[in-house]
């Protein structure tokens, strides 16, 4: 039976810039933003050769978007932030205590999608930089 290699870590090929700031990110940021960052950071390296900046206002980029999508269900939580929100809406009757849920549930999944592109846009930036200071 043929062994499969192990796969090297991406991070090695990145600049010393790039790996420190993963770094400082798993240290400082909350669980799953270094996560996040790597991901967005590895899909800016491979789309702005071709493409160049990140611009979230530019339509017809629905790769991109759902991919920035993917990255915070996957590490920012983005998924229960809109079930608390579908809940909350759900809930019917608004009291004070359901306003105030549906609310808090709102914010949430805006800030979920705010840190997500924001991520975006900061690891499309460094790698921009990055391609073309090495061209």
């Amino acid at each position: 039976m043929r062994r499969r290699q192990p796969k090297s870590d991406p991070l090695a090929d990145w600049p010393w810039t790039l790996r420190w700031l993963i770094q400082a990110a798993k240290q400082e940021c909350p669980r799953g933003h270094a996560s996040a960052l790597r991901e967005l950071t590895a899909l800016a390296l491979h789309k702005v050769p071709s493409r160049g900046i990140f611009d979230p206002a530019v339509r017809g980029e629905e790769d991109l978007f759902a991919a920035i999508e993917a990255v915070a269900k996957a590490h920012l939580e983005l998924g229960a932030a809109r079930v608390a929100w579908r809940t909350a809406l759900d809930g019917g009757d608004l009291n004070l205590e359901q306003r105030d849920a549906l609310e808090q549930a709102a914010l949430q999944v805006q800030s979920v999608s705010d840190t997500a592109y924001f991520y975006a846009g900061l690891a499309f930036g460094l790698a921009f930089v990055y391609v073309h200071r090495s061209t």
